[in-house]
């Protein structure tokens, strides 16, 4: 729902002002799924609202599932499509956001760098993503964000931070800071913009190799955004803020997973006490690259248990559904 156009609705039509509010509580609530399931608002307002201002800017095209993960495809007023993902991890819900049509990073693991850059998603775009699935869950809803869905966050920054602001605000989604998280694939001012923020928003950096010349070969901003300059904002993040700054990383097989690139991983991320690894099996996508092997990665998490790193390895979700890291794409999106 934009905001602005329904405000603006509601000025115009002397709307007295308590009404914004309480259609805002209805539709960030997820219990509506138009303004006629708004028993509190009179029936002519709702009338000329269903008429005059869009309820949501987004609309369900295809819904897949596994155990414990559904995608969605999800269409935008002008025809292009996106994917959003909910993940259910017993104890709560997350939902993974998309932030532009496309991405204009191009990794080379990665589904959704194959489609280019098309647009960024504007502020309800990115909203109603939760929204969506908060109407499909109710009375369950959405508790914990992830930015790492189609795109690159920081290269849409204001409809980035405006989201945030209708994400985080008690009278709206009211989602807590700290339970949400942008991943970034390295745009070293954002970083640094964001570090001056003082936010309680978690980082994730997506490093994929701490050798420059691998990553520059996985990762073409890493030729713009070197890994040298990187790491120095790195620390100015966390010495500023004093949270933890989570670095991703996919094993990929003879790629970034050989005892040479594992040594230097070591050694980048025991640079700060507040650097924090999560490692990620490479999800399948239709590039020639392929996952380390079970026992490489057993092999590679024994060798960060001796060295005492901090680290994890995520629980691969979605994969089953092409919704797991890397993976999203859309097929019928309009070029």
């Amino acid at each position: 729902m934009n905001q602005k156009q329904l405000s603006d609705f509601l000025q115009a039509n002397n709307v007295p002002s308590y009404r914004l509010t309480q259609i805002l509580k209805n539709y960030y609530s997820g219990r509506v799924k138009s303004y006629q399931d708004m028993s509190d608002i009179p029936k002519d307002l709702r009338s000329q609202l269903q008429d005059q201002v869009e309820f949501i800017s987004v609309s369900a095209q295809n819904l897949i599932e596994d155990k414990h993960t559904k995608k969605a495809l999800l269409k935008l007023s002008d025809d292009h499509s996106i994917e959003t993902v909910l993940m259910d991890y017993d104890q709560w819900l997350t939902a993974c956001l998309s932030t532009q049509v496309g991405c204009p990073i191009g990794c080379t693991f990665c589904a959704t760098g194959k489609m280019g850059f098309i647009r960024n998603l504007s502020v309800d775009e990115i909203v109603d993503q939760i929204v969506y699935w908060n109407q499909l869950l109710y009375p369950k809803y959405i508790g914990r964000i992830v930015f790492m869905g189609m795109g690159e966050p920081f290269a849409n920054w204001d409809n980035l931070i405006s989201s945030l602001e209708i994400i985080n605000h008690k009278n709206a989604l009211d989602i807590g800071a700290r339970k949400i998280s942008i991943s970034t694939s390295g745009i070293i001012s954002a970083i640094d913009k964001f570090t001056q923020m003082n936010s309680n928003i978690n980082l994730a950096i997506s490093l994929h190799s701490a050798n420059q010349v691998t990553r520059a070969k996985l990762m073409p901003i890493a030729l713009t955004n070197p890994l040298d300059k990187l790491l120095e904002s790195a620390k100015k993040y966390v010495n500023h803020t004093h949270r933890q700054l989570f670095f991703e990383y996919a094993l990929i097989s003879q790629v970034n997973d050989t005892p040479e690139e594992i040594n230097q991983l070591i050694k980048f991320i025991k640079q700060h006490h507040l650097f924090y690894l999560n490692l990620i099996p490479l999800n399948q996508t239709s590039s020639n690259l392929s996952s380390s092997s079970t026992d490489r990665i057993s092999q590679i998490c024994q060798l960060l248990d001796k060295n005492h790193v901090q680290y994890s390895l995520r629980r691969n979700f979605g994969s089953s559904i092409s919704a797991a890291c890397g993976q999203l794409a859309t097929k019928n999106t309009k070029l």
